[in-house]
């Protein structure tokens, strides 16, 4: 039996550490995107002067829990799924953003990103779930709200460490 001093075990462990956590992750689907101008035909545009947001694999609207929800990513994520809360390996291009919009804020305006929306959102630095605090500096601006699509942007969310700031159009779909 070997016995090894306490400190080297635990340099051992913190060693193989994080590649237990790339073993625990799964591999992000490949699913497409929905951000081609063929997917965006039925989005009305953005208004002048409102850049979309770059780099963006995917923007959905989809009716959820007596509301609306957005998610917008770089990553191809499925109808439904949330931007931050899933188990997929992590790369330093991650960036997410889910929001819930009551029913009644589910109208063209500008909306805090406070209770009651609710604000998920990834970075490669930070997973924040909830709302209010600080990010109700930030804000969601929805210009058309349609059967088809929703088109806004997000105000002031890099200033509060969140994922982007821009114009979207998210198509919608049912999970």
């Amino acid at each position: 039996m070997i016995h090894a001093p306490p400190i080297l075990l635990v340099l051992a462990v913190a060693l193989v550490a994080p590649a237990c956590d790339d073993l625990l992750c799964t591999p992000v689907p490949a699913l497409p995107g929905n951000q081609s101008a063929e997917d965006l035909e039925a989005c009305p545009e953005l208004p002048p002067g409102v850049a979309p947001i770059e780099g963006l694999a995917i923007a959905r609207a989809s009716e959820r829990f007596d509301g609306l929800v957005l998610t917008m990513s770089t990553r191809p994520l499925a109808c439904g799924e949330p931007a931050s809360q899933h188990g997929y390996c992590a790369s330093d291009d991650d960036r997410g953003l889910t929001l819930g919009v009551p029913a009644e804020q589910s109208a063209p305006g500008t909306y805090p990103l406070r209770t009651p929306v609710y604000v998920e959102f990834e970075t490669p630095d930070a997973r924040v779930h909830g709302g209010g605090g600080e990010l109700e500096l930030a804000s969601v601006e929805l210009f058309a709200v349609t059967d088809t699509c929703v088109t806004g942007r997000i105000v002031g969310l890099v200033d509060q460490h969140g994922p982007f700031d821009g114009g979207f159009r998210a198509p919608r779909c049912a999970p």
